[in-house]
């Protein structure tokens, strides 16, 4: 009869060692997932975004390019579009992106996206918004992707980025040049 034989207690710390070795190597990389999928989740929405501003600007260019104090007719909505034809606020706000608030770049934010992620701006209680919404100090309009928050916070300066009432991830949309950039970790 054959005596049946095990691994040694050697070749069991062996392994053990191993496992924990490509253990250490794997853990970063799943660590940064997370910060991943917030930047490809802000990429997404910012794109959208940018895809929706330029076909108000192209409605503008369809109605001739009027100057002024103008409305366009965008998906059903009236909106003020600037001299250069970018969206800047809902019909009968403001004209200009000078006049504009973060009331104004909330309302394009939810009037140009097809199911616009939901937003919230500063001093207002925060109900698990997705984006933060500010005029920054160069006068553009900022999205912030809002982590780090409890639902009942009062929400902070979304500006002051990596804070801990607003994120590290967003973008910015300047209403005179149509310009949609990104900012992440």
């Amino acid at each position: 009869m054959k005596k049946q034989q095990g691994f040694t207690l050697i070749e069991l710390v062996i392994v053990v060692i191993i496992l924990g070795l490509l253990g250490a190597a794997a853990v970063p990389r799943f660590l940064d997932a997370t910060d991943d999928a917030r930047d490809s989740s802000v990429e997404g929405v910012a794109g959208g975004f940018a895809s929706a501003v330029g076909l108000v600007r192209a409605e503008w260019e369809l109605a001739g390019r009027p100057s002024g104090n103008t409305n366009i007719s965008y998906d059903g909505i009236s909106m003020d579009v600037s001299d250069t034809g970018y969206p800047v606020s809902l019909a009968g706000n403001e004209s200009t992106s000078a006049d504009t608030d973060a009331s104004d770049c909330e309302q394009v934010f939810a009037s140009i996206m097809q199911s616009a992620p939901t937003t919230a701006k500063e001093a207002e209680t925060y109900n698990g918004e997705r984006y933060l919404v500010d005029k920054n100090t160069t006068g553009l309009c900022q999205y912030v992707l809002a982590q780090d928050l409890n639902v009942g916070d009062t929400i902070g300066d979304p500006i002051n980025n990596g804070s801990t009432t607003g994120g590290t991830q967003g973008f910015t949309y300047n209403a005179d040049t149509g310009a949609v950039v990104v900012f992440k970790n």
